[in-house]
């Protein structure tokens, strides 16, 4: 792991990372599965980000907690890049910028939960309880009715991956069935 010069490379970063959160790093995304995925934002998450960690997706925070954890992620960076350990790179302030605007752009839409339907039902409670353990509420309007059980399920591994408590099977379908019923109409595709 090490290199020439006494310092670690971006392998053994991950490698350390996952080590010290106790091998509970969230999985990632596959940079295919990001939005505009040739684009400089998604560039820019695709190189920074994963110095460190997994590749997170956009929709794992919502466009107002992005801001918080845009900074702290860079601040470690800057911290790291400054004493050149293990080669990091921290991004310009531009770079920063495009990051970030990107990230915000293709945030996950919060539920706004007074508008919302069938939270008081045993399917609304679950979902809820289950997915307020991680991030704010997703709306589920910005996934087609397709999608979500593919999220439900990287959600899943996530929870596993953090050490979360899973719900029962029967919890996750009942999950998945809330979300399909108000999900974006399918002619509208996902994001």
């Amino acid at each position: 792991m090490m290199g020439t010069d006494g310092m670690m490379g971006h392998g053994g970063m991950k490698s350390m990372m996952q080590a010290m959160m106790g091998n509970m790093l969230p999985l990632g995304i596959d940079p295919a599965a990001l939005p505009m995925p040739r684009s400089e934002g998604a560039q820019s998450l695709q190189h920074f980000c994963t110095q460190c960690h997994n590749l997170p997706a956009p929709g794992s925070h919502a466009a107002a907690e992005w801001p918080a954890v845009v900074k702290r992620m860079a601040a470690r960076e800057h911290m790291m890049s400054a004493h050149d350990m293990m080669g990091i790179q921290a991004p310009t302030d531009e770079q920063l910028a495009t990051l970030l605007a990107y990230l915000q752009r293709f945030a996950q839409i919060a539920l706004n939960k007074a508008t919302a339907k069938e939270l008081d039902t045993p399917a609304g409670r679950a979902f809820s309880e289950t997915c307020s353990q991680c991030h704010a509420l997703p709306d589920p309007a910005q996934h087609i009715a397709t999608d979500w059980p593919g999220v439900v399920l990287r959600m899943k591994h996530n929870m596993v991956a953090l050490g979360k408590p899973i719900p029962a099977q029967s919890t996750l379908d009942a999950i998945e069935v809330y979300l399909q019923k108000y999900a974006k109409p399918s002619g509208k595709g996902g994001i």
